[in-house]
């Protein structure tokens, strides 16, 4: 695997042990990536590495919760160490639940909140002076929740509008230094975690299909293609984007 379109390049991944996060480092090794995979789940990560080993990749793995910012620096430092260089850090970690307002608790909102906005804002803070050295990038997974109101969605929701509010304002920021940050934001897809979720009771099946879509959910394979995009030196010109992979949910 040391040819490839990612050749040379290390590529930490959140969320590595299933769904778009495994599908994501696979292709990214199959590129010729180094992968840092990190998620909560150590045995899932294992597994990921298992398979990019098998394949001739190489690989290290980082088990943590994300939610404690001092997790996201060693996260980072572990993928220095193993491999001496950071050039993408890819944010795709998080966690979706679906709550009637009045259902929704103080842990529920911190919870959502934790996963998917703190843990990704210190893994870019961790990784950002890296990046700039390496002239990387970063993809921030956000969601069409962000474009759109949801019901039964809305702390989900207010964190995915969040992290793309937080991808474009670093990407002001940084907009006179050499890396970039994008974002990428999937519809429905069918990975693991949709199969534990459930509605709330008496929920209202008509706005519920507002946002489903016409088209079938994605599978983790077809939203990998995007987001490797949004990582290659083919999107030099995209810096504070978000590109929609939603099966047009979006669209109208």
């Amino acid at each position: 695997m040391s040819m490839g379109e990612f050749a040379g390049k290390v590529v930490l991944v959140t969320g590595a042990a299933s769904g778009l996060g495994r599908a994501a480092s696979i292709r990214f090794a199959a590129e010729g990536a180094k992968l840092c995979l990190v998620d909560l789940n150590a045995d899932g990560i294992a597994e990921t590495a298992r398979q990019i080993g098998e394949a001739g990749g190489q690989s290290t793995a980082f088990a943590g919760d994300l939610g404690d910012p001092a997790n996201c620096a060693r996260a980072v430092t572990h993928a220095i160490e193993a491999f001496g260089r950071l050039d993408v850090l890819c944010n795709i970690a998080g966690i979706l639940r679906f709550h009637a307002l009045a259902d929704v608790t103080p842990d529920d909102w911190s919870r959502l909140f934790s996963a998917n906005v703190t843990a990704p804002f210190f893994m870019m803070q961790a990784a950002m002076p890296h990046l700039v050295e390496a002239r990387g990038n970063v993809v921030n997974v956000s969601s069409t929740a962000a474009f759109l109101g949801q019901a039964y969605t809305a702390p989900y929701a207010a964190t995915k509008s969040a992290l793309l509010s937080l991808t474009k304002s670093l990407a002001m920021e940084f907009m006179q230094s050499p890396v970039r940050i994008n974002a990428l934001a999937p519809g429905g897809m069918l990975t693991e975690m949709v199969h534990t979720l459930k509605f709330p009771d008496n929920a209202d099946q008509n706005l519920i299909a507002r946002y489903i879509g016409i088209r079938p959910p994605s599978q983790p394979e077809d939203i990998v293609e995007p987001l490797l995009f949004l990582a290659s030196d083919r999107a030099r010109s995209v810096h504070g984007a978000c590109y929609n992979a939603d099966n047009g949910i979006t669209a109208g």
